[in-house]
């Protein structure tokens, strides 16, 4: 994914439509490696990608909401998580903050984990302007957060997101 010519922007817009396109495929098989592309993406070129960084947060945004696959699911949290590192969220914040809520209760270790370290991630991003309304869906998740430390996988209880922004 770090090759020169996806450097080149006329590639890269052109890869970018094709992957997101093949993000939406009925298979999840293909859903999953669109995402896992586009997540390659992010860490090959990542100077390239900060230029279509809310196109990207839609589609990975889009790809949690796929009730089908948990590995479209858990890929499109991996890509979320680097995406998010870099870059504010903006007027994702809300809708990301919600969907990441919903798979606390998740019984797939996996995206349980990968939802406390992204909501970890958006505790550190909380802006001025979201700061009351992350504080409420912390309250709405308080026993949730307190029974993730809890958790008999020692793997998934380490994960201790910071909470209060």
């Amino acid at each position: 994914m770090s090759d020169p010519m996806l450097r080149e922007k006329k590639f890269l817009k052109s890869i970018l439509h094709i992957l997101e396109e093949k993000s939406h495929d009925r298979n999840s098989i293909v859903c999953q490696i669109a995402v896992r592309g586009l997540r390659n993406l992010v860490y090959g070129v990542p100077e390239k990608v900060k230029n279509y960084e809310k196109f990207l947060l839609d589609i990975l945004i889009r790809a949690l909401h796929d009730t089908l696959s948990s590995e479209v699911i858990g890929e499109s949290m991996k890509a979320l998580a680097k995406v998010m590192k870099e870059n504010d969220v903006g007027s994702s914040f809300r809708d990301l903050t919600q969907q990441i809520r919903t798979y606390f209760d998740n019984e797939d270790d996996p995206l349980y984990s990968l939802a406390f370290v992204l909501f970890g991630i958006l505790a550190r991003l909380t802006k001025r302007t979201w700061k009351a309304y992350f504080a409420d869906q912390v309250r709405q998740s308080w026993v949730t957060l307190l029974l993730h430390l809890q958790d008999p996988n020692p793997q998934v209880s380490m994960l201790r997101p910071t909470v209060m922004p």
